[in-house]
């Protein structure tokens, strides 16, 4: 008669020491740096928009 202890018990993230690894969940450096260029696009867009409505007397 086989018995279960703890460590023959499958274990899940929130309990583990280490999560799952997801071959997905890689990011490539493309995506990356996409990822930080869109950063840089979106944080340049506001200050500019609201320098151009500053201008224009909003």
């Amino acid at each position: 008669m086989k018995t279960n202890h703890p460590a023959d018990l499958p274990t899940k993230w929130p309990f583990s020491s280490q999560p799952a690894k997801k071959k997905g969940a890689r990011l490539s450096r493309g995506s990356m740096v996409a990822d930080v260029c869109l950063v840089a696009v979106w944080g340049a867009t506001i200050p500019g928009l609201m320098w151009l409505g500053a201008m224009g007397g909003f």
